[in-house]
């Protein structure tokens, strides 16, 4: 689901991008900064960087198995799992082109600003699957961001942080099929 949900936000990254500062190129690239090997993992510069660097559990919804009447029997589903993702945006941009990084991390907060939710219905590349994801711009302290690019094993650039609320992952996965009461003494098999 992240593989679906992450690659349509970048899109329409790009789009507003390409729109504001008139670019002919999409300047938004959904990777790591640094490959496992240590060597930059993104060929040529002058690129917003969204990298995923965290997924956490939401715990405000947290919730029991759900029952669903499915003919005679109710269903036991397993619940859903919330997660929220912290994307960071990083402007990789030559050295001789700092205003304009900081031209386009700027425009990275400007979409944010615009358009904090994307539901199926503002973005229809999401699908049915998404009900609703919200941006929400962190505050970073310069030692977090310091240890931050350290785990990922790059040197600072100039950047902004994102959690994102709330993707929610679930299958109708049963766990338990019970017949259905019918009245009293009486229960239905099918």
């Amino acid at each position: 689901m992240i593989q679906q949900v992450l690659p349509v936000v970048i899109e329409e990254l790009n789009d507003y991008l390409k729109s504001k500062f008139n670019a002919i190129e999409d300047k938004a690239i959904l990777s790591s900064i640094i490959d496992q090997d240590g060597t930059l993992a993104v060929e040529g510069n002058n690129k917003i960087i969204a990298t995923l660097i965290s997924i956490d559990r939401d715990n405000t919804l947290k919730s029991g198995p759900a029952n669903q009447l499915m003919g005679n029997q109710y269903m036991e589903f397993s619940p859903p799992v919330n997660v929220n993702m912290t994307i960071m945006f990083s402007a990789l941009f030559n050295k001789n082109h700092y205003l304009e990084a900081l031209k386009y991390i700027s425009g990275v907060i400007y979409f944010f600003q615009n358009k904090p939710f994307f539901t199926a219905q503002n973005s229809p590349k999401l699908g049915r699957s998404v009900d609703k994801l919200y941006f929400d711009l962190l505050p970073i302290a310069p030692n977090d961001l310091m240890n931050i690019y350290s785990m990922l094993g790059a040197k600072y650039m100039p950047s902004v942080v994102y959690k994102v609320k709330m993707l929610s992952f679930s299958q109708d996965n049963i766990i338990s099929d019970l017949p259905a009461i019918t009245g009293i003494g009486q229960v239905t098999n099918t």
